[in-house]
């Protein structure tokens, strides 16, 4: 059986919400294949056989590369794009305390971690190329507007899932993409940026910013083909704002549960 989507779970994108939505409504079908490497990239092709013989739903996954059309695992790819300076921010909240990043703080992470620093967006959503390492930085390889491809936006995360909801809708797939709130947030006043790195970061990410603001008009054409009036975004908040009264423990799987690749 085939999955009815793909999550390309961008390091502090939003990624580990995304998680616990596919998992509420499909519980015990999705399929969390990572590889036992840290940042080594997943091939299409070492997944597929995965798949063959199960019913996964979906997939989700830190390393998988985006496939072209033709190679796609799923009807729909989806991922989230973020503001690259915060998801920095972010990312080193989420690392800075491991022992590993505590002499060089956070400086150290970035320049130990090229993929991560700059442009990981377009590294991480680009078909891929001829880069050993798979992170490859070529804008003119992210499939943005191809049919099975679905980007959204961080910063817009209803309207993104209620876009995921309208793409499996067109598939014949009742899909509810509400949440009471986002997981795995960290504190916003935890740490900023050093003022100091701030252009350099803009510069060196300056390839996302121009993919952020790309994936934001693709949503806007979007959500005015599928969705006019607005009527059914204002549907979904209220499904979220339903589900903030009574919200679900996070529903993914803890790593120890995920699917490892070694090779």
């Amino acid at each position: 059986m085939r999955p009815l989507v793909v999550h390309h779970h961008g390091f502090k994108c939003a990624g580990s919400s995304v998680v616990h939505v596919l998992h509420r409504n499909w519980p015990e079908r999705v399929l969390h294949v990572e590889h036992r490497l840290p940042d080594r990239r997943i091939g299409v092709a070492a997944v597929a056989p995965l798949l063959a013989t199960t019913d996964y739903v979906a997939v989700t996954s830190h390393l998988l590369t985006v496939p072209a059309q033709a190679d796609r695992l799923a009807p729909v790819h989806f991922a989230l794009v973020r503001d690259p300076l915060q998801r920095l921010a972010s990312a080193w909240r989420f690392v800075g305390q491991q022992e590993r990043w505590r002499d060089g703080g956070f400086h150290g992470f970035l320049a130990a971690l090229e993929h991560q620093a700059s442009n990981f967006h377009v590294r991480l959503l680009g078909v891929p190329g001829d880069a050993a390492d798979g992170w490859h930085c070529d804008p003119a390889r992210v499939p943005l507007g191809e049919p099975h491809v679905l980007f959204g936006l961080v910063e817009r995360f209803d309207a993104s899932m209620f876009l995921l909801e309208r793409r499996l809708a067109a598939l014949g797939c009742a899909f509810d993409g509400s949440i009471a709130r986002r997981h795995n947030v960290g504190a916003p006043d935890a740490f900023e940026l050093p003022p100091a790195s701030v252009d350099e970061l803009r510069e060196r990410n300056r390839l996302d910013y121009e993919l952020h603001a790309r994936v934001a008009a693709a949503m806007d054409a979007e959500l005015a083909r599928v969705d006019p009036d607005g009527s059914g975004l204002a549907d979904h908040r209220r499904r979220c704002a339903e589900r903030a009264r009574s919200p679900n423990p996070f529903l993914g799987l803890e790593p120890a549960r995920w699917t490892y690749l070694d090779g």
